[in-house]
């Protein structure tokens, strides 16, 4: 009862490689089942271990036919589960089955895979009464697929940015683009990139003033000169929920006045496009018509990027943003109060396998969340045939 090639593992014999933190002293249940009871909860829509708890109590017939225990475990035994399970080799596992039993479908913009990556805090992790700051998570998804399981926790020392370069390791970035938010416009992520073998494209703003200020400085004289309308464009209208959108993304393939003014140093030698966002938002507000037009820069290192793709490329990058919304509306990731030890991070991995699986159901992965939540907490041997059954290959 497994999908995937021959050589793939069941998911039983991957958490079984997730290291039991126990002492194995009055030890009554395998962690790797306690570690599957938290899977098939968390598919069902409930991550906190009060509510695993309870979804185990009310299928416990299941459980104890599937796993052989004679009782359901307590809400402190899953608790413990999710405070203390090492994090990195939980997201590692789960990212192997994944790899192994899928197969990646990856959107491509001249042969090259698009990665975004985006911070993103749980706020419901830490609190702010007592000055603590929320737990931040790097995330990453390739397009066309769904956000990865792979997450890096941003420590209380460092930052996203710092934290970067090792978490691009984990990605085989060649033939790839990586995209993220300003974040990302900076020598050491860039140099990171490029070192395993990726592009970019990236925003450029206020986090580097002088490279924003000489790109505005060069499209006044194109302006002035009259070459800015000859640049190569391409142009989106957008409608719906009482706006109109209307982008227009220029190019500029002559980057040398770059380098003449700001030199060779940092990044600034590897930029070798740089785009010109224009974007003009009409919408109804208070009962009169409002226009508002803003403007945004964006760099890359590919050389023979068209107009089209590099646009193409940025907008996708709000993909990964629609992830997150979905994380903290239809899994209330924001709601989950779990905050000691590594609760948090063991939370945002298992839901993050989530949303991977629910890619995969050939029955409800254009259904919303919330209608692949509601199918699998009414029914557990549905969640079984996702993860132990391949349906497809049966019918086949």
């Amino acid at each position: 009862m497994r999908y995937g090639s021959d050589e793939s593992r069941e998911l039983m014999e991957i958490l079984e490689d997730v290291p039991d933190p126990r002492c194995t002293r009055g030890v009554r249940y395998r962690f790797s089942h306690l570690l599957l009871m938290c899977v098939y909860a968390v598919l069902a829509g409930h991550s906190a271990a009060m509510e695993i708890a309870y979804y185990v109590e009310l299928n416990f017939d299941y459980f104890r036919e599937l796993l052989k225990i004679e009782k359901v475990p307590s809400h402190d035994t899953f608790s413990r589960v999710l405070r203390y399970t090492d994090f990195k080799a939980l997201s590692s596992s789960l990212g192997e089955w994944l790899r192994e039993n899928f197969t990646e479908v990856y959107e491509k913009y001249q042969d090259k895979k698009a990665l975004h990556i985006d911070g993103k805090a749980a706020r419901g992790g830490s609190e702010k009464s007592k000055g603590e700051k929320p737990v931040y998570h790097l995330n990453a998804m390739y397009e066309g697929g769904s956000i990865g399981v792979e997450i890096k926790r941003v420590g209380e020392k460092e930052n996203e940015i710092s934290g970067l370069p090792d978490y691009l390791k984990q990605f085989d970035l060649k033939d790839t683009v990586v995209t993220m938010d300003a974040m990302g416009c900076n020598q050491t992520v860039i140099k990171a990139i490029r070192k395993e073998g990726g592009n970019y494209v990236l925003p450029v703003k206020e986090n580097q003033k002088r490279l924003l200020g000489t790109v505005n400085e060069e499209i006044e004289k194109m302006i002035e000169k009259g070459m800015w309308d000859k640049l190569e464009r391409t142009e989106v209208l957008q409608k719906g929920h009482g706006r109109i959108e209307r982008i227009v993304f220029r190019m500029l393939t002559d980057t040398s006045f770059v380098y003449e003014k700001l030199g060779l140093k940092s990044f600034y030698g590897t930029i070798a496009r740089i785009g010109v966002m224009d974007k003009t938002v009409e919408m109804m507000k208070e009962g009169e018509e409002v226009k508002t037009k803003s403007r945004s820069i964006f760099i890359t290192d590919v050389e023979n990027i068209t107009v089209e793709v590099m646009q193409k490329i940025r907008a996708a990058h709000w993909n990964i943003e629609m992830q997150h919304w979905l994380l903290d509306i239809q899994l209330r990731e924001d709601q989950q109060t779990a905050r000691r030890d590594d609760a948090v991070t063991n939370g945002s991995i298992l839901r993050r396998f989530c949303m991977a699986i629910k890619k995969q159901d050939a029955e409800l992965s254009e259904k919303p969340m919330k209608r692949f939540l509601m199918a699998n907490e009414h029914d557990p041997n549905r969640i079984e045939k996702l993860l132990f059954k391949n349906t497809a290959q049966e019918e086949a």
